[in-house]
């Protein structure tokens, strides 16, 4: 493992939803002077940030828990809903788009969780905000306009199936950012 690269479980989305979020932002980054724009191939809705793990072996066994817990869980629908941001409101460090509340997501996330801890990663305990990053740092000295004046994306192609989580490898110096290094399906939808 390198020096400049940590893990997380993500969902990932399909590309319909890469699509929808990329011609948002298309529409408003011209607006918003964020220095960086999240690559369409690296949207996701994280999990569990594991960071940098103490071994290889601790990789390992997150793979071989979370192998046995997946197929528990079934595919399931999400759908994108609103714009926010995180950090202070006139410059903010976060620009997102959020997902409808959906209680198989956070029985999927706790259980995810649940399954990194048991292994020995030490995770972040703050409440679960499901959302997808799409922005990062607010670049400008005027202040951020309030988010009600943000277009939000078209709602018929919001939709989507929650079909498997991912294991991620983060690459900073390089587009797409995130390596995918191991997927877990859910199982069938019911």
């Amino acid at each position: 493992m390198t020096q400049q690269t940590h893990f997380f479980l993500a969902l990932s989305l399909p590309q319909h939803i890469r699509e929808v979020l990329q011609s948002f932002r298309e529409l408003v980054e011209p607006k918003l002077p964020f220095k960086s724009w999240v690559h369409p191939q690296d949207l996701h809705i994280t999990l569990a940030f594991l960071g940098k793990p103490s071994s290889i072996e601790q990789i390992q066994a997150v793979k071989v828990r979370l192998a046995s817990i997946m197929p528990s869980h079934k595919a399931f629908q999400l759908e994108l809903e609103g714009i926010g941001t995180f950090g202070k409101p006139e410059s903010p460090r976060i620009l997102w788009s959020g997902v409808k509340q959906e209680d198989r997501l956070v029985s999927l996330q706790k259980d995810v969780y649940r399954a990194c801890t048991e292994v020995g990663f030490t995770l972040e305990d703050r409440p679960f905000t499901p959302h997808i990053t799409l922005a990062r740092r607010w670049n400008s000295e005027i202040p951020f306009k309030a988010i009600d004046k943000i277009v939000q994306p078209k709602e018929e192609f919001t939709a989507f199936i929650a079909e498997h989580i991912v294991l991620y490898q983060t690459h900073l110096k390089r587009l797409p950012k995130y390596q995918p290094l191991s997927i877990y399906p859910l199982g069938n939808k019911e």
